[in-house]
């Protein structure tokens, strides 16, 4: 039996002997699992030792250049820790589910549980850029290049699996010595990776925790295999992980490159409870377009990992994975193709093959996204892009990115469907969104009802931070689809004069129109209620009316006032704010102070739009102790005004000579004072001289009873001289006066000839060599009273009253005023 074992074994290490010579032969690692793997620890050792052999036989150059490409492996990467990376992508390759790492103080370990080694494993570790999954397109790790990176920590790696013990980089492949791994650390049939450290600080278990954390749980988002990552104690303990837990959810149809396409969905739960949404899909690859250095299978997988509630709120940043992650991408989200990588990993290739994949994987995540914005809208915004957030400053992840900003444009913003709680799923076009300032005092179906659209962008697919609206708005630039905005112009034409709304919404939207500078819809409207629920516009200068708190003071018995319903009056912001704006535009007083009520008054008789209100005794006896109120300096100017505002009984002389009482109305500043209502003797006052004159108003005489002066200061007389009524005739530019001087001196002047003139107007001019005279005046009441007394056929008459015209002219006419 020991005989016939030995001779088993002699033919054991002859055929691994020649499996590795034949392996060494071979140009690349294609069809390499054809040859015989050694059987057994000494043939396995066997083999070991001839390819260690083999690479020693090399010619010189070929030696140096092998090794110096070895060398040179470890500074393709800037992370001193990337050959970790490389042991995780190619365990999952292996189909590992656990990764460990243990840091002790002169040495590196890393483990899992993946397929064995294999021999030509071997030779692809101790061959940069030789690799042994060259043909298999689903593979995304290397063996050579790859591990190579770990020689930044140490220029030695050891293999240990089975009855494999490889050294690896001392000078090329030879044996390594029995090393006891520890029972905690892996189990049988694990693969052992040995780092040999030049000095304990070389890496430190800190190193390792910090390296986990910076990738993070979701780095493994898109391994088939690995679900954790441990960095251990030496008693087996955990120090560190990377872990997610996954949960099955179901799946969806996409359009994949033009082709319907199931897409598997699930979710993934990291330790800390952030949680992505991972779709999947398997979709023919680019035909015709080859891989560098690797296999194109009939199929290619593409995925994409949106970020829940949770993961958004840590601030997780985006990721393009090959497997793990390669480079950084603009939005938080994790997309993952067979892209092809540079040596370092940490940059994607400007091929032909990873050109071909992008649009396939955009494709996918615009699918992703449509189905996102659905279901949690509020969170799915973050992933989705605006132009700053085109971030790669060149090569495959700019177009990438790129790609992603245009078909959120083109594709996403017109199929996405979001859920209304009244009509279903609705798209973008279907619905409205309002200017932030409406926000408040807009119902839903109102702004539905401005913009003309089905509903509202509802506000669970709002993200709180607003990137909903810079979104919409890109879109709406850029031909895609977007809500329907209603501005606050919008908002006011259509229902600021809505009678169905009610006055305290009414409020709401006056101020925010207010805040906005819109005030144009407030003066063209009817949107003041009253306290009778009636709706007016604004009072414009000189209007019949003014809004007030209440009822009372002279305002009230004028009639000159509208009460304000409640909601105007009501202690909140938007209705202070619209008394504010009211108070400015002198449409709304408060109080019972009578001078208010005074200046409106005048105000509406400087204007002379509006007309003049009738005013009963009671209400002519309570605006003249209203003028008792009124400042001094103000108070000629508001009286001759009011006198334009208001009318009082009067008299008047008709054609015929008649006198005229009943029912004539006059404005007290067109009117004259009767001879019962002026300072001098009945037959030396105005009314006299005037007689049964034509065209003159005269106040009714009563009024000397109605408004007694005693103990107030403003008798009848006064006051109605204060309203503009005259004790003589009242004067006027005269018609005649033409503009001649230029702008040095722009007076209006009479010309010396003038028809009807006296002639010693003309002979005095003349004499001054004068063509004009300046300031001259006209009083056709004057002409009226002189013609009326020439035609008097009472002689006494006629003298008694030309008298009493001249004692009136001699008292009132000091020289001529322009005042009328």
């Amino acid at each position: 039996m020991g005989a016939e074992r030995a001779e088993s074994s002699a033919a054991e290490v002859a055929c691994a002997v020649q499996a590795a010579e034949e392996l060494f032969e071979r140009e690349g690692l294609a069809g390499g699992a054809e040859v015989p793997e050694p059987v057994g620890p000494e043939a396995t050792c066997a083999a070991v030792e001839r390819l260690g052999q083999l690479f020693a036989g090399l010619p010189g150059m070929m030696r140096f250049g092998l090794r110096q490409q070895r060398d040179n492996g470890g500074d393709l990467s800037t992370d001193p820790l990337q050959g970790l990376s490389e042991i995780v992508q190619n365990a999952d390759d292996l189909r590992a589910s656990q990764v460990r790492i243990l840091v002790r103080e002169t040495e590196l370990l890393v483990a899992h549980d993946g397929s064995p080694v294999r021999l030509p494993d071997v030779m692809a570790l101790a061959m940069p850029w030789l690799t042994s999954k060259a043909d298999d397109p689903d593979a995304t790790g290397r063996f050579g290049i790859g591990l190579m990176t770990l020689r930044r920590l140490s220029p030695v790696l050891e293999v240990f699996c089975d009855f494999y013990r490889v050294r690896i980089g001392d000078p090329d492949v030879s044996l390594a010595d029995t090393f006891p791994v520890p029972a905690p650390f892996a189990e049988d049939g694990w693969t052992v990776l040995r780092i040999p450290l030049a000095a304990p600080t070389e890496v430190q278990s800190s190193d390792v925790d910090d390296w986990l954390n910076t990738w993070g749980d979701e780095a493994l988002l898109f391994l088939d295999h690995v679900r954790t990552v441990l960095h251990q104690r030496e008693d087996g303990s955990v120090r560190s992980q990377l872990a997610l837990k996954w949960t099955e959810r179901g799946t969806y149809e996409a359009t994949v490159d033009g082709r319907d396409t199931m897409v598997g969905v699930r979710t993934a739960q990291a330790t800390d409870g952030t949680s992505w949404q991972v779709s999947r899909a398997t979709v023919p690859s680019p035909p015709d377009v080859p891989r560098i250095r690797k296999a194109a299978g009939e199929t290619t997988g593409l995925a994409v990992a949106l970020p829940l509630q949770q993961a958004v709120d840590r601030g997780v940043p985006g990721q393009v994975h090959v497997g793990l992650p390669v480079i950084e991408l603009g939005l938080p989200l994790r997309v993952s193709a067979q892209f092809d990588p540079n040596p370092s990993r940490q940059q994607l290739n400007d091929t032909s093959w990873n050109g071909a994949l992008r649009p396939l994987l955009a494709d996918l995540w615009a699918a992703a996204m449509i189905r996102q914005l659905r279901l949690d809208p509020a969170v799915a915004w973050q992933c989705l892009p605006l132009p700053e957030d085109v971030q790669a400053p060149k090569g495959p992840v700019r177009k990438l990115e790129k790609q992603l900003l245009t078909l959120a444009r083109e594709k996403v913003s017109h199929e996405l469907r979001l859920q209304t709680v009244s009509h279903g799923d609705l798209g973008l076009a279907d619905l409205a969104v309002c200017d932030e300032a409406l926000a408040s005092v807009l119902s839903e179906s109102e702004i539905a009802q401005v913009a003309r659209r089905t509903a509202v962008l509802p506000q669970s697919a709002r993200d709180g931070a607003g990137r909903w609206q810079d979104l919409l708005r890109d879109w709406a630039g850029h031909g895609g689809a977007a809500p329907a905005a209603v501005s606050v112009p919008m908002a006011l034409h259509t229902l600021l004069g809505d009678e169905s709304r009610s006055p305290e919404a009414t409020v709401a939207l006056a101020a925010v129109a207010i805040d906005n500078n819109e005030t144009f819809a407030l003066r063209w409207n009817d949107w003041l209620v009253d306290a009778s629920g009636a709706r007016h516009g604004l009072p414009t200068t000189g209007a019949a009316e003014v809004f007030t708190d209440k009822a009372q003071g002279l305002s009230k018995v004028l009639g000159l006032s509208r009460a304000l319903h409640s909601a105007f009056l009501a202690e909140n912001p938007a209705a202070g704010k619209v008394r504010t704006w009211l108070s400015q535009q002198k449409a709304f007083v408060t109080g019972a102070d009578p001078v208010p009520a005074i200046r409106l008054l005048a105000g509406r008789g400087a204007n002379g739009s509006a007309a003049p209100l009738f005013l009963e005794d009671d209400q002519l006896v309570a605006l003249r102790n209203g003028f008792l109120h009124v400042p001094e300096k103000e108070r000629e100017r508001l009286g001759r005004d009011a006198g334009h505002a208001i009318l009082l009984q009067g008299r008047r002389f008709g054609p015929k000579g008649h006198r005229e009482d009943a029912k004539v109305k006059v404005r007290p500043a067109e009117a004259y004072l009767p001879a019962r209502l002026d300072s001098v003797d009945r037959e030396d006052s105005f009314e006299t001289a005037a007689g049964a004159a034509v065209g003159l108003a005269w106040l009714l005489p009563r009024y000397a009873k109605v408004l007694p002066g005693a103990g107030t200061g403003l008798g009848a007389r006064a006051f109605f001289h204060l309203l503009g009524a005259e004790k003589g005739p009242r004067l006027r530019p005269h018609p005649g006066t033409e503009h001649r001087f230029n702008a040095s001196f722009p007076n209006e002047g009479l010309p010396a000839r003038i028809m009807g003139g006296p002639s010693e107007r003309l002979n005095d001019l003349q004499s001054r060599s004068a063509t004009y005279t300046l300031a001259d005046c006209d009083s056709p009441d004057l002409m009226a009273v002189i013609r009326n007394i020439a035609a008097e056929p009472d002689e006494h008459v006629r003298r008694r009253r030309a008298a009493a015209l001249l004692r009136v002219l001699g008292r009132g006419w000091i020289g001529c005023s322009r005042d009328h």
